[in-house]
């Protein structure tokens, strides 16, 4: 999609969270934004941040940093850390001090660069990334991938976590003395319970990482899906001590939205006449259907568009047009899964019921519970349900793709 000959310097439905630079179109929350900001001010704090995935608990985090290192308040890393499953927790400090190593040298004044303390930092850094490349990942850029299983693969560790915190203090006293009065503030992402993380490896991760989250000038935001705090809470007894605040983000309101839209095309036309091919109508119908998950409403009408070949087959996508286009679109990802006419009844039941247990699809097409598990495996390695735990019972959800492809409302 060429956006530049539609009158914008860039996409204005693109799916990256919130940086520096976009601060100005981040739009809701005002209430949990001040809540945020007050906590934090105080320095030495920790905030887990939940929400559904796809709402934008990585944007409302990045707003919070960005802004509170606007007021000098704190220096923050240009990158969230996306913490990966299986780091131990002399990966996820080499990390954290690799990625403040980066910012510090890219942005800020050589009288930090110049200091033993800093060098001595980044020469450790350098290493320790050196060594994971030749072990076959890269340490510093996208991040290690192990897989789901904590053991996937054995781990390199070059520094004890100890000596990797002494190292922590240091940069602190460097990043105090240039201004930042509170020190640094890291965000830590990806804190997914089950989707990314099993729960005996968070465990131990919390648990290695509480006390280094402790350091004086250290403050964090631990960002993950909804049911994060309560695992803390559960399951982290030496990490919810010190929890100072948490805050759930839900979907923006509807007149949230339109205003978002706005500051969009604000922000990235190009020209005064600029505006989006795109009927109002077919965003509040993807705010509804998808309960107001931007990263999903952009990223299909990203697919849509794409689809339409906007400016050669058409010149506006109307909510018919984007109906029946989008549709199509997930119909066709489903199918990609080879799934059977019995399997894609079961996920019909899904969308119809919006959410169930095994037993109620069993009754409801009359098979055992066991054939119904099978499907609902299958289904989920296909990313076409999802699953929540509550109490003893696994709860199955239909994926947008089959909300939008089955919906009564196709």
């Amino acid at each position: 999609m060429q956006w530049q000959s539609l009158g914008f310097k860039a996409d204005p439905l693109s799916t990256d969270p919130i940086s520096r630079e976009t601060l100005s179109i981040y739009t809701g929350h005002d209430k949990e934004i001040k809540l945020c900001l007050n906590v934090l001010g105080d320095g030495n704090r920790r905030v887990v941040v939940e929400g559904t995935r796809g709402v934008g608990t990585t944007s409302f985090s990045n707003y919070i940093r960005f802004s509170l290192q606007e007021k000098k308040l704190f220096f923050t890393p240009r990158n969230e850390i996306r913490v990966d499953a299986g780091w131990q927790i002399e990966t996820l400090l080499s990390v954290i001090v690799a990625n403040i190593v980066r910012e510090t040298e890219l942005f800020e004044s050589d009288k930090i660069i110049k200091d033993p303390r800093f060098q001595n930092a980044k020469a450790l850094s350098a290493r320790i990334a050196e060594t994971y490349r030749s072990f076959g990942v890269d340490a510093f850029g996208v991040g290690f991938n192990y897989g789901k299983s904590a053991g996937a693969v054995t781990q390199p560790v070059l520094v004890p976590a100890a000596v990797l915190g002494h190292h922590l203090e240091d940069l602190v006293s460097l990043i105090k003395s240039v201004g930042y009065q509170k020190g640094i503030l890291i965000q830590l992402n990806n804190l997914d319970v089950g989707e990314i993380h099993e729960e005996s490896h968070l465990k131990y991760l919390f648990n290695a990482l509480r006390d280094y989250t402790q350091t004086d000038g250290i403050s964090g935001l631990f960002v993950g899906d909804i049911g994060l705090r309560k695992f803390i809470a559960q399951q982290v007894d030496r990490l919810d001590d010190i929890i100072s605040f948490e805050v759930e983000i839900g979907s923006l309101s509807k007149e949230e939205f339109r205003q978002l839209i706005l500051k969009r095309v604000d922000f990235y036309r190009s020209n005064a006449k600029a505006e989006l091919p795109i009927d109002i109508d077919v965003f509040l119908y993807l705010f509804d259907i998808t309960k107001g998950r931007l990263r999903y409403i952009f990223g299909l009408l990203a697919r849509l568009m794409a689809s339409l070949h906007i400016g050669d087959l058409t010149d506006r996508v109307t909510l018919n047009i984007a109906k029946s286009m989008l549709i199509k679109l997930a119909r066709s990802r489903i199918e990609r899964n080879d799934i059977t006419p019995a399997e894609e009844r079961i996920l019909r039941i899904i969308v119809q019921n919006n959410e169930c247990i095994i037993t109620d699809v069993a009754k409801e097409i009359g098979k055992s519970s066991q054939y119904v598990g099978k499907v609902l495996n299958k289904l989920l390695e296909a990313k076409l349900v999802n699953t929540r735990r509550y109490g003893k019972s696994k709860y199955y959800s239909p994926s947008l793709d089959a909300v939008i492809a089955y919906s009564k409302n196709e």
